[in-house]
């Protein structure tokens, strides 16, 4: 087996958008897009590749808890770059269920968005209704992806999206907003050293798994 020494960025970089570049001039693809969660390494691959990129999905980066993508947003309408808002929930962590275990949010951060929740409860709404309307409302990201569990969550979702924002719903989220999530709710670099050696278990056994098929076939 061919194990690379390039870094997961420069293996983007130098191997996987020249070959979605390929692609696209044989028009098997429209668009060359990239995601990821930290912004700034977003950035960087844009600057350092020769390949155009025309669009890119963040994620997390437009929510109650972490509004980040409001400092890049111009930055990449200068590049031409398209922009997909994604998980308005920051991965579950904005609901009353709250976010599943794998998720590496900081404790400090889980519990303000527990306490969130309750408070929206007793309020007579909900932290997941406050966190969709906030994500959706910005007129300068006209994109914003939401998963659904289910179809009644889906319509749960369409209805407050074609009810809008009221006077009353904006008072609300900028109250949680400023008594919850004041400060830094990122989870950058948190879990990402548990992250990639669960990766690199889970290659190592498609790998092994790979031989072993080659192995039997061969014979």
């Amino acid at each position: 087996a061919v194990v690379s020494t390039q870094s997961t960025g420069e293996i983007v970089i130098n191997e996987a958008l020249p070959a979605m570049k390929k692609a696209k001039e044989k028009g098997k693809i429209k668009h060359i897009g990239i995601s990821g969660y930290p912004l700034e390494k977003l950035k960087s691959v844009i600057e350092l590749s020769s390949v155009k990129i025309d669009v890119v999905l963040t994620y997390c980066k437009y929510t109650l808890n972490d509004t980040e993508l409001v400092d890049y947003l111009s930055w990449f309408q200068e590049q031409g770059i398209g922009v997909i808002n994604a998980s308005p929930f920051a991965m579950g962590l904005l609901t009353d269920l709250g976010p599943p275990k794998w998720h590496s949010a900081k404790p400090e951060t889980i519990e303000a968005a527990r306490q969130a929740a309750a408070f929206c409860r007793d309020e007579g709404t909900s932290l997941m209704k406050l966190a969709l309307q906030f994500s959706t409302s910005n007129p300068n990201i006209p994109i914003t992806l939401v998963g659904c569990e289910n179809v009644e969550q889906l319509q749960s979702n369409i209805n407050v999206i074609k009810d809008g924002v009221t006077q009353e719903d904006l008072v609300m989220i900028n109250t949680v907003r400023d008594k919850f999530f004041k400060g830094a709710h990122s989870w950058e670099g948190i879990g990402e050293e548990k992250f990639w050696k669960k990766v690199k278990s889970e290659m190592d056994k498609a790998t092994s798994m790979y031989w072993k098929m080659q192995s039997a076939t061969s014979h």
